[in-house]
């Protein structure tokens, strides 16, 4: 499979109309606007169905984000922003990867440091030692709150 981006949808993430999205067989089953790590998590849990196979559309993948894809067996990813780990662990798998801008490192909100997910995962060498590690931190920042 060679991965074309669809435009449509390169456009509506670039215009802030869309922040996730997820494509099978060419047709849109799944969109939303949320931050962070967020939509590729629920997906995972929610939509493992759909991610089997599936085209996803992100405007931020750090290494975290990319775990979560393997683990839903995408085919392949389009990034607004895509980390060089994300990449690596990416194409380790065999996921097509596509990006507007590659970065060394996703950096948090407030821009004074990593994300916290690209952070807590830093260690992880398999994506499946990611999902536990993402929900901690998910949990830790939420009750931070």
């Amino acid at each position: 499979m060679s991965f074309t981006p669809d435009s449509a949808l390169l456009a509506r993430l670039s215009r802030g109309e869309i922040s996730f999205a997820v494509v099978c067989g060419g047709a849109v089953v799944h969109e939303c606007m949320g931050r962070g790590i967020g939509p590729a998590l629920d997906a995972l849990d929610r939509l493992p169905d759909k991610l089997a196979g599936a085209e996803v559309y992100d405007t931020i993948v750090g290494k975290a984000a990319a775990a979560l894809f393997i683990l839903g067996g995408v085919c392949a990813v389009y990034a607004g922003t895509v980390s060089d780990s994300a990449v690596a662990l990416l194409e380790r798998a065999g996921v097509e990867c596509r990006w507007g801008v590659r970065t060394e490192q996703i950096v948090n909100r407030t821009g004074d440091g990593l994300c916290p997910f690209e952070q807590a995962v830093l260690g992880c060498a398999e994506p499946a030692d990611c999902l536990p590690v993402i929900r901690e931190t998910l949990a830790r920042l939420r009750a931070a709150k």
